[in-house]
């Protein structure tokens, strides 16, 4: 009887508190994004600021995303890697489709926009040098697989939608993290998510996962510097996240992930930090 009690309570609240993807029309969001990344004691500092307008359509929404200003604090062949592959797409808007609801059913010209990217790359290194980092990072962004290079762009839009969370009723969960940079592709940790709901029904979500992965070589080492014995990875993983159930959108994201591998004696660690914040221009 108690069981069908709370299960009927998350019911009507499911259907009272359900919120619709409603954000403000025809006028600029700001969206920022500030990664930081720290390896084996090396810190780079990255930023990122680009405004996103929603235009309402007869299928969803076209979205245009902008990159206007781009940043980085490190000096060195990374930064300049990133200064190159992010610059390649500043001032030039990128279109996107969604549905009603939010979701990314596709970008246009997205060919043109990983050519554009893999050229700049190209470009920063001298043609007897291009069997560097930089001819390593290009060369497979051209053979990326179409569904591949539309993840890659997806992932630009994707951390402003809040998606089906501001739906969830309050309450904390088991669930599966995927993967995100530095980890390996495919990966997924097991974790705690706790949503609350606060004033204005504004929703938080923090995530708490932590455990081994399955992983080739440390972060940032593409391979080259892993003996045979490295041990498993481990992962950790923290994220909070601040959703508007007004408009669909992310306000803020916090991101945390941070991964350890014992070669020998040798401990590498790898962190990065995410924040992003979405608010309407002025």
């Amino acid at each position: 009887m108690i069981r069908a009690a709370v299960g009927l309570a998350v019911l009507l609240w499911s259907s009272a508190a359900a919120a619709e993807f409603r954000p403000v029309e025809d006028r600029p969001y700001s969206y920022e994004t500030v990664e930081t990344r720290s390896a084996d004691g090396v810190v780079r500092r990255f930023r990122a600021h680009r405004s996103v307008v929603f235009h309402r359509t007869d299928a969803g929404y076209a979205v245009t995303v902008t990159l206007d200003a781009v940043d980085e604090g490190a000096g060195d062949a990374t930064g300049r890697m990133f200064r190159a592959a992010t610059r390649a797409l500043l001032g030039k808007p990128l279109q996107y489709r969604l549905d009603a609801n939010g979701k990314i059913l596709g970008i246009d010209d997205a060919d043109a926009a990983i050519a554009l990217i893999a050229d700049a790359i190209e470009r920063m290194t001298p043609h007897r040098d291009r069997s560097g980092d930089a001819h390593i990072l290009a060369s497979p962004l051209r053979r990326l697989p179409p569904e591949r290079r539309l993840a890659m762009l997806r992932s630009i839009l994707a951390p402003v939608i809040a998606g089906a969370a501001v739906d969830q009723p309050p309450g904390t969960r088991t669930v599966r993290v995927p993967s995100r940079p530095p980890l390996p592709p495919g990966t997924a940790l097991a974790g705690i998510e706790t949503i609350t709901r606060g004033p204005g029904e504004i929703v938080t979500v923090d995530i708490q996962a932590d455990g081994a992965i399955d992983a080739a070589a440390p972060p940032e080492t593409h391979g080259h510097d892993l003996a045979a014995t490295a041990h498993t990875p481990t992962a950790t993983i923290r994220s909070h996240r601040t959703l508007d159930p007004a408009t669909g959108l992310v306000r803020e994201l916090r991101d945390r992930t941070e991964t350890r591998v014992i070669d020998g004696k040798t401990v590498h660690s790898s962190t990065i930090e995410t924040v992003i914040t979405v608010r309407l221009s002025d």
